[in-house]
């Protein structure tokens, strides 16, 4: 009975994905993103950015307020990279990719 919902829900995070590619392709030049095959979790690849592991999780935490995963806990190879759920309302979506913004444009 919720195959309507899970239909809907589906299109809504593919939604979100497509808006945070987006974002990025538009704002933030040094940044990229790797399109997820089944999942609401991508990984925003900041190695562009480059600031050593410690930097790159303070300037998402503390300089854009954004809570992220960090790569490198997903082990080697991750580093570089941040993982975001997109699997939420877009105005919170617009929030965290707009205070990214800001902190970028101050890096």
């Amino acid at each position: 009975e919720g195959e309507e919902w899970l239909g809907q829900m589906l299109q809504y995070v593919e939604a979100n994905i497509d808006y945070v590619q987006q974002f990025i392709e538009k704002n933030l030049p040094r940044l990229s993103m790797i399109r997820p095959e089944a999942s609401y979790l991508i990984f925003i690849d900041a190695r562009g950015l480059e600031l050593g592991h410690d930097s790159l999780v303070r300037f998402f935490v503390e300089q854009a307020k954004v809570g992220l995963n960090d790569g490198a806990m997903f082990g080697p190879g991750g580093e570089g990279f941040m993982r975001m759920n997109v699997g939420c309302p877009r105005a919170t979506l617009e929030e965290a990719m707009h205070r990214i913004k800001e902190a970028y444009d101050r890096l």
